[in-house]
């Protein structure tokens, strides 16, 4: 009985990610022209591999470190959104170059993987 009521609450979550349109290709990391591929064309050259963007960038820009657990903590992703797609300071706008979809995977992918993980 237990296993039946795993399997119909599995079932029910596959069900409810193709219902709301959970692609995988929008966040496939390991596909050429996955996300990171755009993050790479068009963030890397500022943000660096590293998430923590160049020395000037941060001081004189004011280019948030990535890496820096309390600008994590303290930057909501709908705001992370409107900041890439409309720009902000010295950064250009990413509306109407950029997917709605890949603006949102590059917040929820890419920023947030240099969420430092908690200590154990």
């Amino acid at each position: 009985m237990k296993n039946k009521g795993i399997t119909v609450l599995f079932l029910s979550f596959l069900c409810a990610l193709s219902f709301f349109g959970c692609s995988p290709k929008q966040t496939a990391l390991t596909e050429k022209d996955g996300i990171w591929a755009v993050y790479d064309r068009e963030c890397r050259k500022c943000h660096k591999l590293n998430g923590k963007g160049t020395i000037v960038g941060r001081f004189i820009y004011k280019m948030p470190d990535f890496t820096n657990t309390k600008w994590q903590d303290n930057v909501s992703d709908s705001r992370l959104i409107i900041s890439v797609a409309n720009g902000k300071r010295k950064m250009p706008g990413y509306k109407g170059k950029l997917k709605d979809e890949e603006i949102v995977d590059l917040i929820k992918v890419c920023v947030r993987s240099f969420y430092p993980p908690a200590a154990q």
